[in-house]
């Protein structure tokens, strides 16, 4: 097979491969960002991570923006100790917000809302 052959088929599976991309990805590769609101409707103290940045703002309203993907990370029960995970994708242009979440018998669970 010649080179000329070989980096054809080689410019074909790139293609492919880009084709096959989700809009998240898409928005990574090409740079684009995104842009939400989160909010702590609860009373206590809620240590979370965006993309693996921790906040300092575990209290109030925080904007972030990022070209990473936006995902959240959060305990979801404060009460126990150690770290219950729940992670979200955030989506751009959204506002969350942090409550107890009352879908459970216990009180001290919250979870994340879409309030926008």
């Amino acid at each position: 097979m010649s080179n000329i052959h070989k980096m054809l088929e080689s410019t074909s599976a790139n293609q492919d491969l880009l084709i096959d991309l989700n809009e998240k990805d898409a928005e990574i590769v090409s740079g684009g960002s995104e842009r939400f609101t989160i909010r702590n409707e609860t009373t206590v103290r809620i240590p979370y991570a965006v993309d693996g940045k921790q906040t300092t703002r575990p209290y109030g309203d925080s904007v972030w923006t990022t070209g990473r993907g936006g995902t959240i990370d959060f305990d979801y029960d404060y009460g126990l100790s150690g770290v219950q995970s729940r992670k979200y994708n955030l989506a751009d242009g959204r506002t969350y917000a942090f409550r107890y979440d009352t879908r459970t018998s216990y009180s001290q669970d919250i979870d994340l809302f879409d309030i926008t």
